[in-house]
């Protein structure tokens, strides 16, 4: 169970297997940090929330799409050094259609595929993690 460290950032993405492609969002140039860059979905705990709730919440406010309690899948957390909180990251296997979802915050959003994802201007953070998911999805092909 990942401990809640306090104020922290939670945050992710879809992932959609059969297509190989990951949601990301285009943040707007009105946000102080990192404008115009592509990144995931999420933001700063409310309260008392567990790391999977506030990613849920977040996903509820930006997406405004449900997702049940259980079904994101951890992929990392550390301390983002820059701000000095906690960031956790999960993922959600999906093949849910843009059309289904509707942004809240953001200039975009788009399926985009894992072979193209690293053209893309991304957050360096972002950057990081998908790295981290591309090495994790490579692993699981290996194992019997």
């Amino acid at each position: 169970m990942l401990e809640n460290r306090g104020i922290f950032y939670s945050g992710g993405f879809l992932y959609n297997p059969q297509a190989q492609a990951v949601l990301l969002h285009l943040r707007d140039n009105q946000t102080p940090n990192n404008p115009n860059k592509w990144a995931f979905f999420g933001g700063q705990n409310e309260g008392a929330e567990s790391p999977e709730n506030c990613f849920i919440r977040e996903l509820g406010e930006e997406l405004g799409i449900i997702i049940e309690k259980g079904t994101p899948q951890y992929l990392c957390d550390y301390l983002n050094i820059n701000r000095g909180t906690w960031r956790y990251i999960f993922y959600i296997e999906s093949n849910k259609s843009k059309a289904d979802m509707k942004l809240t915050e953001g200039a975009d959003f788009d399926w985009i595929p894992l072979s193209k994802v690293f053209s893309y201007d991304l957050t360096d953070k972002t950057k990081r993690d998908l790295k981290r998911f591309i090495i994790k999805l490579s692993l699981s092909k290996d194992v019997c």
